[in-house]
C-alpha cells in the first residue's frame, strides 16, 4: 500500500537526499515542510527530479523572533503567492515563544492575506497551532482561506471548540504517533471525518539527525494501526482511503 507523509522536515535531515531515494522504492511519497524561506530554493533543486517529493515554502513559527531578517519575510510572501504548497507555518504561544506572538501573527496575517489575493486551484496550506489555534482559525477565517485553500492542521492540539470549527470549515488534519500519546489526541482522532485525516511523522526527532524511509513507513504505518483501532475499522481500508485524500490533495496542488 502506498503512504504518504503529509509533513516531513527533508531539510533538516542529516541525510535528506538519502531519505528521498529510499523513498522511490517503498512506495513512499513525501510533502517536505520548509523552515526558512532562504532555504526553499536550495530545497525544491535538490528533490527537483524525485517524483515521490513535493517541496513546500514556509516560514516555521520557531524561528520567527527578534533576530529573523526582515529579508526571510519577504522572501516568504513572494515565494508563496503563486505557489501551491505552503509549509509549515502558523502560530506558537507556547512559553518558549509567546514573547513573539505579536511578530508571529503579523507574518501569518500577511501570508494567510497575500495567498488569499492570489488564488492558485488547489494551494495547501500546512498550519502549525499551538496554543493559538483559535487566533489561527479566526485570521483563516477572516480572509475566507477555507473556501479557497486546502487547510491542514499539522498535530492538532486545539481545544475541543477549536476542533469544531476546525472541522466546519472543512480543514484536514495530520495526525501522528506524538499526537496519538495523549488521550486528547486519541479522542480528536475518532472524531475527525474519515476523509479529512491524513497522515504524518514531522521527522527528523531532533534537527540534524539521521533518518531512513523505513523509518518513516514504519511510523505511518503504527499511526495507521492506532487509528484503526481507535475508530473500530478495517486499518486497510483506512489506509486506502487515507492515501486516495493525499494523493487527491497533492496532485491537485501540483497540477
Amino acid at each position: 500500500m502506498q503512504l504518504f507523509d503529509m509533513h516531513c522536515h527533508l531539510g533538516l535531515m542529516a541525510n535528506g537526499e538519502d531519505v528521498t531515494q529510499q523513498a522511490k522504492s517503498c512506495e513512499l511519497t513525501l510533502l517536505d515542510t520548509g523552515v526558512l524561506p532562504s532555504e526553499f530554493k536550495a530545497e525544491q533543486h535538490r528533490h527537483a527530479s524525485n517524483d515521490s517529493v513535493h517541496v513546500a515554502c514556509g516560514l516555521h513559527p520557531w524561528w520567527i523572533t527578534d533576530t529573523l531578517q526582515d529579508t526571510e519575510f519577504e522572501q516568504l510572501i513572494k515565494q508563496a503567492r503563486n505557489y501551491p504548497l505552503i509549509g509549515e507555518v502558523g502560530l506558537d504561544f507556547s512559553n518558549a515563544h509567546a514573547q513573539y506572538a505579536a511578530r508571529q501573527i503579523r507574518v501569518f496575517e500577511r501570508l494567510v492575506s497575500a495567498c488569499s489575493a492570489n488564488k492558485v486551484e488547489g494551494r495547501l496550506l500546512s498550519i502549525h497551532a499551538v496554543r493559538s489555534a483559535s487566533n489561527v482559525l479566526d485570521i483563516l477565517e477572516a480572509n475566507d482561506t477555507c473556501q479557497k485553500t486546502n487547510v491542514i492542521f499539522h498535530w492538532f492540539s486545539g481545544t475541543s471548540e477549536d476542533l469544531t470549527r476546525a472541522r466546519r470549515l472543512g480543514c484536514y488534519f495530520s495526525i501522528n504517533e506524538h499526537m496519538l500519546q495523549s488521550r486528547r489526541g486519541r479522542a480528536y482522532a475518532t472524531q475527525i471525518e474519515e476523509e479529512r485525516l491524513l497522515l504524518e511523522t514531522d521527522f527528523p526527532l531532533k534537527p540534524g539527525s539521521m533518518c531512513t524511509a523505513r523509518q518513516i513507513c514504519a511510523s505511518l504505518n503504527t499511526t495507521l494501526e492506532k487509528l484503526a483501532q481507535l475508530r473500530k475499522t478495517d486499518a486497510e481500508a483506512l489506509g486506502r482511503l487515507i492515501a486516495q485524500t493525499s494523493k487527491r490533495l497533492l496532485t491537485c496542488a501540483t497540477a
